[in-house]
């Protein structure tokens, strides 16, 4: 959109002082204020990003306005896209038509015609142009490109308006190319007509759907670009993230009065459509092309590893496995980046624990900073009051939990669940089930710390009238995070673990699976019936598994009947929960998908194969005595003493992984306590995470 001529300087309106009222640096200007978007102005400017983005006058000059009521029509300084997104009819936008291909270029059709534009200014969602990121091993040379942007350089003749690399700081340039070089407008343009033609006229409701309920959930898109694009024509997108949006809200049709009443469009076709165009987007990439696959990856039972592997690969093309903090780039594009690598990074990984695949991403390769709130555009000014909406603040603040929660994860996955699991069982053999409870600790430690600390905003049963709430997925991770601790736990255990302790590691297991099973059954319409994302239902599924293997390990009858009823009792809890409910839904057919083979009203002693003739039943042995090589121990690290055990010390990491595991009070002094980070159940137990 071209900057408007009649828009006077800020600097005129701060020269009359009598014509406006006193500010506070913290207040949003007039036109972020109408609009309840957050106000934020880049160093040195002096407008905000939004009117700069318009070419508007940034002023201060009108008072508090009144909260709008329930019901209530937009006043007249209400935003356009507010009333066009929220019309009970809504209408088609206005299209801008692409000339006939002799007029050539992408410079055509709603890119030409809006004139200059902000996104212009940015790097991973320039209008006609994309930016890959140059590595410090590639073909480019640093010092040769130091020469290119020296002062001193002259371009070759011809060549003088051309800027093939944009370097962003001192030592980090991309090399740019034009999207005409990947890609035919006129196709794009083409996929962008099918894929409008099977939603119309419903295209205005499924957007205003979207960031009512998923995008405070999973806050991956700019709410302000995407509507403004969005009000001006459906062409200025990449055509599978707009068919993304289109998919994510259709699932919640329902919530919308005028939608509700009308055919659901064709989602067949609409996904068929977005996974064609998805392959030209991966080779022109943007932040739009990460942005389309991360959502399509959220749609229950679309969870695709391949797909997650081509993002990951399309982040680092972008540059998002980079801390951009000091780019010379757009403050809300940073927020965006940081955001997006995030995004992919708990994609690769949850995606890597689920799918049983090594993660693609290495901690020391992807330079993630901590998000910040700041780096949300939207707040709580920005929730919508219509019913079946989606909670802002607790939105940002559930993302954020989860990409702490995350890490934990990883760093246990890449400890207990290695390509290689003959590290575990060689750990296992040389210095028994202490050796790997070691290993375990310091990562129950992490754990109990990030559930200590979760905002009470997270609680399960924060829940507002008539309001959605996606807590649910949150304490859902954290649930497979403890069981993936205890998985490799009960597995480890033989018959030449000492009965105490081979006790105490099964009843903390016990207990961890009657917590999750509790968790699903406190479950609220509220809940099921927010968002939930990709690893939803095979995290559902995460605990029958572990279900599954204490039944296949039981020591007696009576206890493998106790699993079976409690996994039938799980199954029949997810089954009437599962109309309307997609993760539900998918999860149980995960469940019947691989178990379907396996009859539990047999007793486990039937299938089970001697320990002697089990591939991955640790074993000692000679050659592995006293040494520890894999795991980062060594032989100082771990005190044993033949097969003497410190079951009191076991017990204290135990307590860790588990707020009712009973404890062996007693047998350690008040020093080995605090050496080992014990600490008394009471303390331990935090409302948060009970059920």
């Amino acid at each position: 959109m071209s900057s408007t001529s009649w828009a006077a300087p800020l600097s005129e309106a701060l020269s009359h002082p009598q014509s406006r009222k006193p500010t506070r640096p913290d207040r949003p200007c007039d036109i972020c204020r109408r609009r309840k978007s957050k106000c934020v102005k880049e160093s040195a400017q002096d407008k905000c990003v939004l009117c700069t983005f318009h070419g508007l006058e940034c002023t201060y000059l009108d008072g508090a306005q009144p909260r709008r009521k329930r019901g209530e029509p937009d006043g007249p300084g209400a935003p356009q896209q507010r009333s066009i997104l929220r019309d009970q009819h809504p209408k088609r936008l206005k299209i801008v038509r692409a000339p006939s291909d002799d007029a050539g270029g992408l410079e055509h059709g709603a890119a030409a015609e809006s004139g200059p534009s902000l996104l212009d200014r940015t790097l991973g969602l320039h209008r006609t142009m994309h930016f890959k990121y140059i590595g410090p091993s590639s073909v480019h040379e640093p010092r040769l490109l130091d020469l290119i942007h020296s002062p001193r350089y002259s371009r070759p003749a011809g060549r003088a308006e051309e800027a093939k690399f944009r370097r962003v700081d001192g030592t980090t340039t991309f090399v740019s190319r034009s999207d005409r070089q990947t890609f035919s407008t006129w196709e794009v343009d083409q996929e962008l007509d099918m894929i409008e033609q099977l939603v119309e006229p419903h295209g205005p409701g499924l957007v205003d759907l979207y960031f009512r309920i998923i995008h405070p959930s999973y806050p991956i898109l700019h709410k302000a670009v995407f509507l403004e694009k969005y009000a001006r024509s459906y062409r200025e997108f990449c055509p599978p993230l707009l068919a993304a949006v289109y998919l994510l809200a259709m699932d919640w049709w329902e919530y919308d009065r005028d939608l509700s009443a009308r055919t659901k469009p064709d989602s067949g076709a609409l996904l068929a459509a977005a996974l064609k165009s998805m392959t030209g987007a991966i080779h022109r990439p943007k932040l739009s092309s990460a942005q389309a696959g991360l959502l399509l990856l959220q749609r229950s039972g679309g969870d695709s590893w391949v797909l997650t592997t081509q993002l990951v690969a399309v982040g680092e093309e972008l540059g998002l496995h980079v801390d951009c903090s000091s780019w010379n780039i757009p403050e809300w594009e940073k927020g965006l980046r940081r955001r997006l690598a995030w995004a992919i990074f708990m994609q690769d990984k949850w995606g890597a624990l689920i799918h049983g695949r090594p993660s693609h991403i290495i901690f020391p390769s992807w330079n993630l900073p901590v998000i910040a709130l700041d780096d949300f555009p939207e707040s709580a000014a920005d929730d919508d009051d219509k019913e079946g909406s989606t909670e802002v603040e607790k939105g940002r603040l559930l993302f954020i939990q989860l990409t702490k929660l995350t890490r934990v994860m990883a760093h246990a996955l890449d400890a207990l669940y290695g390509p290689d699991q003959t590290k575990v069982h060689l750990l296992v053999a040389t210095g028994g089930i202490q050796a790997l409870l070691e290993v375990v600790k310091p990562l129950a430690v992490d754990l109990k710390d990030w559930a200590s600390n979760l905002p009470p905003t997270l609680r399960m049963e924060d829940v507002k009238t008539r309001k959605l709430c996606s807590n649910g997925y949150l304490h859902l991770s954290y649930f497979v995070t403890e069981i993936i601790l205890h998985r490799v736990i009960v597995r480890c255990l033989t018959s030449d673990t000492p009965e105490e302790l081979r006790v105490l590691c099964r009843e903390a297991g016990k207990a961890r699976l009657e917590h999750a099973i509790n968790f699903v059954d406190t479950l609220r319409p509220e809940h099921l019936q927010g968002f939930w994302w990709f690893a939803s239902p095979k995290s559902l599924a995460f605990i029958r598994t572990f279900g599954g293997l204490l039944w296949a390990t039981s020591e007696t009858d009576e206890e493998a009947e106790f699993y079976r009823k409690r996994l039938e009792d799980f199954r029949w809890s997810l089954r009437v929960r599962a109309k309307g409910v997609g993760f539900v839904t998918a999860a149980l057919q995960e469940m019947e998908e691989n178990l379907q083979d396996l009859n539990m009203s047999r007793s486990p002693g039937a299938y089970r194969t001697p320990e002697s003739q089990r591939l991955d039943t640790p074993s000692r042995s000679a050659e592995t005595e006293g040494s520890y090589p894999y795991m980062g121990l060594d032989s100082d690290d771990i005190h044993l003493q033949g097969q003497q055990l410190d079951v009191a010390h076991a017990d204290s990491v135990l307590s860790l992984l588990d707020m009712e595991t009973p404890t062996l009070h007693g047998l350690v002094d008040n020093e080995t306590e605090q050496a080992l980070g014990y600490t008394d159940m009471e303390e331990l137990q935090h409302p948060t995470l009970e059920y």
